[in-house]
């Protein structure tokens, strides 16, 4: 073990590695419930030349890696299971180019969700990338790993379809680039290549660590607008987003349903957030999308509810205020939430489960 200490201070520098049972104990757990794992050690790397470097000692020692982004997950996968030394990603934090015309941008591993949105709203506030319902503090390499989905997710699927290429420090030290950027300056696209991505995508870290990637950015619509569809039945919602879909107009839907406060109770809430440049165009999309479910609410089985101009405000903050607020309805402490990626047809088979897990926990 003293080796592997020596050997990594000589890499990152002695402020950047970690042996101290204290800060090992923080790292062995995330927010979540999975029992602790803790590593051996600690390490954050600056650059990827430094991370290859712990990948090479690390393949040679024959000591495991479990690369960490912002810790955030809540399901273990950054727990070091067989010791070794977990790869702290934080420092790797600088966004490395913004390109306007081809929308997209350019991002070290250890770029948080809000220091790009923070990013972007001074340097590019005609843009904007689509964020989760997750901390500031979570990182866009995380998220786009555990295929994640955020706020403009209905228009562009999930985060890890929004890739557009990546950088990857191999088990062996290699770095690689798939993409464009791999045959080219430029990160605009997954073509022209075969798409190797899929190797690094929802692994863990366990096929390599990203530690640089490319995303898609979107207009940053001057008018915003959203609309809160309300049914009494989990059936009717597949059809409900489909129509919705169909228009292709929606940025993001969330569906929810709470048992608090007293007159969401009982109900299926679809929020559909849209935008435009302008206001004659936003009337337009409200249009469309009331227009594409008249069907059902012409039979009174559904329809729009109507919003207060402030719950509306804070109903289009991006990430939501409320995802805490509504997660711990019953107010006895602890996070409920049910987050699945599956075919909507099966809305109500999912529902159904949640609200029988939700009682027997």
């Amino acid at each position: 073990m003293s080796n592997l200490a020596q050997r990594l201070r000589e890499i990152v520098g002695d402020a950047f590695v970690s042996f101290e049972p204290e800060e090992l104990y923080l790292y062995s757990m995330d927010q979540g419930t999975m029992p602790p794992a803790a590593p051996d050690a600690v390490v954050m790397p600056k650059t990827t030349e430094e991370v290859a470097k712990i990948a090479q000692l690390a393949n040679e020692l024959k000591v495991p890696l479990v690369p960490m982004g912002g810790g955030l997950v809540l399901s273990g996968l950054t727990r070091a299971l067989k010791g070794g030394i977990i790869v702290d990603m934080k420092r790797m934090d600088r966004i490395v180019e913004v390109n306007p015309a081809s929308r997209y941008t350019v991002v070290e591993a250890g770029v948080t969700q809000g220091k790009l949105k923070a990013y972007l709203a001074k340097h590019h506030p005609e843009l904007k990338h689509s964020m989760p319902d997750a901390p500031p503090a979570a990182t866009i390499a995380g998220n786009i790993c555990i295929h994640g989905s955020g706020h403009l997710s209905v228009l562009a699927g999930f985060h890890s379809d929004m890739l557009t290429g990546m950088e990857v420090v191999l088990p062996t030290g290699e770095i690689i680039r798939t993409g464009s950027c791999s045959v080219s300056p430029q990160w605009f696209a997954k073509a022209p290549l075969p798409d190797l991505s899929g190797l690094f995508l929802g692994w863990s870290g366990t096929t390599g660590i990203i530690t640089r990637l490319g995303i898609r950015l979107f207009p940053n619509y001057r008018f915003n607008d959203v609309l809160v569809y309300v049914c009494e039945k989990a059936e009717l919602m597949p059809k409900i987003i489909s129509m919705l879909t169909s228009t292709q107009v929606a940025e993001d839907m969330t569906p929810w349903m709470v048992p608090k406060p007293e007159w969401a109770k009982g109900f299926f809430h679809i929020n559909v957030a849209f935008g435009a440049h302008s206001k004659k165009e936003l009337i337009f999309k409200r249009n469309l999308l009331q227009e594409s479910v008249r069907q059902i609410t012409d039979t009174k089985a559904a329809g729009f509810l109507p919003i207060p101009p402030v719950q509306k405000e804070r109903f289009m903050k991006i990430p939501s205020p409320d995802l805490a607020r509504f997660a711990d309805a019953r107010k006895g402490g602890g996070f409920e939430y049910v987050g699945a990626i599956m075919a909507i047809e099966r809305f109500a088979e999912a529902y159904n489960a949640g609200i029988e897990i939700a009682e027997k926990h």
